[in-house]
């Protein structure tokens, strides 16, 4: 295996270009492997590979979930940024799965319930799309949790909204109104439900 360059990647560890791969290594390990540009025994880049990485990329994963759920993609983004390969990333998610330490199934439940009191579908689901989650997931679980009637009323949500934001249903005038609907336009509910709503 060729290591074609060595350079600074953190305080404590360099990246290094090899051969079809990029990965990172602590300083101590370019010291304790005698690693340079050039060939890098086999022996040496299969131990890296197949026990120093792996065991790393899920220390450090179980470090990032602890306290937190986390979708899928939000680890392999942390992974990634620390220049963990991409076979080493797939196979700790897989790990990580089986001892259900990570469902996005259940993240994405919980969060749209959580948040559905509050905000609309497409606040959520923008939400949820920065946090890496499976968006044909998303959509599959907010429309059963909207059939089974586990979610807030849009047109509550918006009565409930209007209300804080001190708006009056009887005698606001036309400027007001239309003043509302944009704002909830802009929140990402439908027009119908708003329509709905002031009309109540």
């Amino acid at each position: 295996m060729e290591i074609k360059n060595i350079t600074d990647f953190k305080s404590n560890k360099v990246k290094i270009d090899a051969e079809g791969v990029t990965f990172a290594l602590y300083k101590s390990d370019i010291k304790k492997y005698d690693i340079k540009t050039g060939e890098l025994e086999d022996e040496v880049f299969e131990e890296i590979m197949t026990e120093i990485l792996p065991k790393r990329a899920l220390d450090r994963s179980l470090k990032i979930i602890t306290g937190r759920d986390m979708t899928e993609g939000m680890i392999k983004d942390k992974l990634k940024e620390d220049l963990y390969p991409a076979e080493i990333i797939d196979s700790v998610l897989d790990k990580l799965k089986q001892e259900r330490l990570i469902n996005d199934e259940r993240f994405i439940r919980g969060f749209i319930e959580g948040k559905s009191s509050k905000k609309s579908k497409r606040e959520i689901m923008a939400a949820l799309s920065s946090k890496k989650a499976d968006m044909n997931l998303a959509e599959r679980i907010y429309a059963e949790l909207s059939e089974e009637g586990s979610l807030s009323d849009e047109k509550e949500l918006i009565i409930k909204l209007l209300e804080k934001r001190h708006y009056d249903f009887e005698n606001a005038d036309f400027d007001e109104k239309q003043k509302q609907i944009r704002y909830l336009l802009g929140k990402g509910f439908s027009y119908d439900s708003i329509h709905s709503a002031l009309k109540d």
